[in-house]
């Protein structure tokens, strides 16, 4: 158990790298509050294994890295919308 623990703090501490670059790379993600994205990160390999993700090289996690992110931008896009704003938005998805 100690060792699947200690994959997981490595693991966190490789996904804290590529989120430090791509928050710098990328003002896309300059939105993003890395002390919120980063307990998501961690709930998310209290469900997968850290091992395996290990496993991958850097350019492959941060692939998984960046798609968690954009859903965490999608997640917080309509933040900044009026009420009316977001009714306009639902009646246009749905198709209205």
């Amino acid at each position: 158990m100690q060792e699947v623990s200690g994959q997981k703090d490595v693991l966190l501490h490789r996904i804290s790298g590529i989120v430090n670059h791509l928050m710098q790379e990328d003002s896309v993600y300059h939105n993003l509050d890395k002390n919120e994205i980063m307990p998501i990160f961690s709930q998310l390999l209290d469900k997968v294994s850290p091992t395996q993700l290990n496993m991958l090289d850097d350019a492959k996690l941060a692939q998984r890295v960046r798609k968690i992110m954009a859903t965490q931008l999608m997640y917080h896009l309509l933040d900044d919308f009026s009420p009316e704003q977001k009714e306009v938005f639902f009646a246009a998805v749905e198709g209205r």
